[in-house]
């Protein structure tokens, strides 16, 4: 009995199979750091908006001389009626509300940058 041997092997297939596989892993790699670099942008968006505020919020104590004990908070409101800050807007051009945390931690001040916007919140954000 002859055999026809025009057809796929064993050999083929598995060579077939596995430049599928590479490709297909290759696709999922590039996939992923499509997917994580929008998340780093809008992270980063959010990022650059509290240290703006913070920004703002240590030019408004230097300017006013303001002595702080303990706590102080400024709100971003406060700060964008007084010039120190245009408006906080995130990519999607939507405002921002949210304040500067000031603390005196033995007679140096600390400065926290809270936002919160419609997709994102700083974490321990208090209103």
């Amino acid at each position: 009995m002859k055999l026809n041997n025009k057809g796929w092997g064993t050999m083929e297939m598995l060579i077939l199979s596995g430049c599928l596989l590479v490709a297909l892993l290759v696709a999922i790699f590039f996939i992923s750091r499509l997917y994580a670099s929008f998340g780093k942008n809008m992270t980063n968006n959010y990022l650059n908006l509290e240290t703006k505020l913070v920004d703002a919020g240590k030019k408004y104590v230097k300017d006013n001389k303001i002595e702080i004990d303990d706590t102080f908070k400024i709100s971003s409101e406060i700060l964008i009626l007084d010039g120190y800050i245009n408006d906080l807007k995130d990519n999607n051009n939507e405002l921002c509300t949210g304040y500067v945390k000031i603390n005196n931690i033995n007679n140096h001040l600390d400065y926290q940058g809270y936002i919160k916007c419609n997709n994102y919140q700083t974490n321990n954000y208090n209103e």
